[in-house]
């Protein structure tokens, strides 16, 4: 599904699939911290949207809403009223996103400095829904996206502690996918602050933000038939 698919969705649309995003890579920080597998294709689909810094419109955020339907899938499960247990460490994952999005909303210095940073990095090449970056320029991108959130985030208070395996956590590689999943949740979460979506709506509003998300996989759905 291409942008112009979604080119009549609605603010609440483009709201819910920010938040997807932010569940999205938390969960995948989660998978990662606990495996050390590493999926190079969704690493750096995930990591896209950091580089857009000046967008026109909300699909030039995320030009490929599908390929955020895992995202989408947890946010529907999430309203479906069960219990939260089996993935708090995700949730609370993207709570932390929330918190430091706020913190950078309220620190003109420090959205510079992310903005100036980003910038100032090679964006990778454009890539349609099905391709992959090659793995250098792939391992290339997370390195450098990860030094930008040890020099700007991580010195926040009260950084976001991952949990997992010791051995995964030590890696640098690992280490680095995960730095580059904490700022690529930021700026999706950044977004969904941008759309008018509050850190509560999460826990509160889990029903409708759901509801939504449903809606929004049977439109991706459609657009491949």
């Amino acid at each position: 599904m291409t942008a112009r698919n979604s080119s009549r969705w609605q603010t609440e649309e483009w709201r819910v699939l920010a938040i997807a995003s932010v569940l999205q890579c938390a969960q995948y920080i989660d998978k990662l911290a606990r495996s050390g597998t590493i999926d190079d294709a969704e690493l750096g689909k995930l990591q896209e949207p950091l580089f857009v810094l000046n967008p026109t419109s909300n699909a030039e955020v995320y030009p490929f809403p599908s390929l955020f339907l895992p995202g989408l899938t947890l946010v529907e499960s999430l309203g479906a009223g069960g219990s939260l247990r089996r993935v708090q460490l995700v949730v609370q994952y993207a709570l932390g996103m929330l918190r430091l999005a706020d913190a950078v909303r309220a620190d003109a210095a420090l959205a510079t400095a992310l903005r100036t940073q980003i910038a100032s990095l090679q964006p990778p090449r454009a890539l349609t829904s099905s391709q992959e970056q090659d793995g250098d320029e792939q391992t290339s991108t997370t390195r450098q996206l990860a030094q930008v959130y040890k020099a700007t985030l991580s010195r926040l208070p009260k950084p976001i502690q991952v949990q997992g395996s010791a051995a995964v956590l030590s890696n640098e590689e690992h280490a680095a996918a995960i730095r580059s999943l904490l700022l690529a949740g930021v700026r999706s979460a950044l977004f969904w602050r941008q759309l008018g979506g509050t850190r509560w709506q999460l826990l509160l509003a889990r029903g409708k933000l759901g509801a939504t998300a449903s809606q929004l996989k049977k439109s991706i759905a459609r657009s491949f038939h």
